[in-house]
């Protein structure tokens, strides 16, 4: 009898496991957008979610809708079972404060991962935020160089690149803002996600180390990285060798005229494609 009541809860946890995860195959990624450089990763047992919880554009990026935020924020599905939270930095289109204070709040058993400026940044707006560093993984490299860690049995580098410049009368506005990009592994599919890190990063990353850290099977890319159009497109091409790409940080007013970029870049790259409405979702088999 104890042994077949043993069998049946093993039976009963496996069906639970496998309701959870039962929906993405093995070697396949499921993409959702949230918005900007917002999404959900599901591969076949991990979820992670990377720029999610924000709800400022700056008047010109896409911010997720209301009632995507209270999905996220209350884990329900599919926001359920989320494996670890990745941010790139603390620009306001990226990252509220008080909704990521509030999330790692409700939710303590998620990781939170960041740069030290990002978690300086949450808790100068949020008094009290660094009591919850049993939660943080703080992973701060030093420009062009790389970081590596494991978290919840999913291998992360954190890249220091740099973040895009934006050049006013000579000087560069976001000369101080502190980038990562993140090289992560999700059950054998490798993910990179940039943040707003552009081509030019890149490049100084690979000047300084020569190598790339890791094989990309995805690469998400801020739209930046491709305004010089097929030139910038072989570049990345051959330096990450990506199966995917994913353009990111699109502004709505410019959706039609970068899915017409899109178009002609396909010819060269055909697996890059952009999302637009927030919660459009697509699976990747890699």
């Amino acid at each position: 009898m104890r042994i077949a009541l043993i069998a049946l809860f093993f039976c009963l946890s496996l069906c639970c496991l496998m309701s959870v995860y039962s929906q993405i195959p093995q070697h396949n990624l499921k993409i959702t957008y949230i918005a900007t450089e917002g999404f959900l990763l599901e591969s076949s047992t991990h979820k992670v979610l990377i720029d999610a919880l924000f709800s400022e554009g700056l008047g010109y990026f896409a911010v997720p809708p209301q009632e995507v935020i209270a999905q996220i924020m209350d884990c329900k599905v599919p926001f359920d079972n989320i494996n670890v939270y990745l941010l790139t930095h603390y620009h306001m289109d990226h990252c509220d404060p008080k909704l990521i204070n509030e999330y790692l709040s409700k939710h303590p058993d998620i990781p939170f991962v960041a740069s030290k400026p990002s978690i300086v940044f949450i808790d100068g707006t949020c008094f009290g935020f660094i009591a919850k560093k049993k939660q943080f993984k703080i992973l701060t490299p030093n420009i062009n160089h790389c970081i590596s860690d494991t978290i919840n049995n999913i291998p992360v580098k954190v890249l220091g690149l740099k973040h895009l410049s934006y050049i006013v009368n000579g000087i560069d506005l976001e000369e101080n803002m502190f980038n990562v990009s993140y090289l992560f592994e999700m059950d054998g599919i490798k993910i990179f996600h940039s943040g707003d890190a552009d081509l030019d990063s890149v490049r100084d990353y690979l000047i300084k180390n020569t190598n790339w850290p890791d094989s990309t099977d995805i690469a998400f890319l801020n739209y930046f990285f491709f305004t010089s159009g097929e030139s910038d497109l072989s570049y990345l091409a051959k330096a990450l060798n990506p199966k995917y790409i994913i353009l990111t940080h699109v502004p709505p007013s410019l959706n039609q005229e970068w899915q017409a970029r899109v178009n002609l870049l396909r010819k060269k790259f055909p697996n890059i494609l952009f999302f637009v409405n927030s919660m459009d979702s697509l699976s990747i088999k890699i």
